[in-house]
């Protein structure tokens, strides 16, 4: 169903751009290609001297809008960024409705070790209730989901069979406000509702902090 809002077809309508008191503010919406937008926000991006980078998305989700997927942001990062520590629930990969067996703790992985290789790529790696999360000379801070990924979503969207995957090219961060519960629609029950991306005001945050490398 949520083919019907091209969800898998996005692009970014920015209306305005404005630098003020340091912070550089975005106003801008999230549509499907020929679909009217789903989601209307302010991103706001502010960089301290120390090099400390904060993001602030506050926004509307479209009331009659189906409930989404995921929401959040992705990051195209170094090939050879794979390795990554963090701070949350682990050490498998877990989501909203499958988390019972994960647990809060430290951990160390790569995205090489994140990915599952079922024979239809589809979504791997997640991390729920993360607090910080290391990468590189990186350290992203706050509370969100993460996933570190050898392939882009649009990677393991577009291949229907394991070896159409294409070989990594980079390593790509996922910090998500929400990742909606996996469920089993497939071969099971549609995903309950209470593991379901319904939010329609959505106010994320979080920093990204230069670390000195060793």
């Amino acid at each position: 169903i949520w083919e019907g809002e091209n969800l898998d077809c996005l692009f970014n309508q920015v209306y305005d751009v404005q630098i003020q008191a340091g912070k550089i503010e975005v106003c801008a919406a999230l549509a499907g290609v020929s679909r009217a937008p789903f989601f209307r926000y302010t991103l706001q991006v502010a960089v301290s001297e120390n090099g400390r980078i904060t993001l602030a998305l506050d926004g509307h989700i479209r009331e009659n809008c189906i409930w989404l997927p995921r929401l959040g942001f992705e990051f195209e990062l170094p090939k050879s960024n794979g390795a990554f520590s963090y701070y949350g629930m682990g050490p498998n990969e877990n989501y909203c409705d499958m988390n019972h067996a994960a647990h809060m703790g430290i951990f160390h992985s790569t995205a090489q070790q994140e990915y599952v290789p079922y024979i239809r790529p589809q979504e791997h790696g997640n991390h729920t209730q993360v607090r910080w999360l290391q990468i590189g000379a990186l350290r992203f801070e706050g509370c969100f989901e993460a996933a570190v990924s050898a392939y882009s979503t649009r990677q393991i969207e577009k291949a229907q069979h394991i070896n159409e995957l294409s070989q990594p090219y980079a390593t790509h961060l996922r910090i998500d406000y929400q990742c909606a519960g996996i469920g089993s629609h497939s071969c099971g029950p549609e995903l309950p509702e209470p593991y379901r991306l319904t939010d329609k005001e959505i106010h994320f945050h979080f920093t990204i902090a230069p670390q000195n490398r060793p």
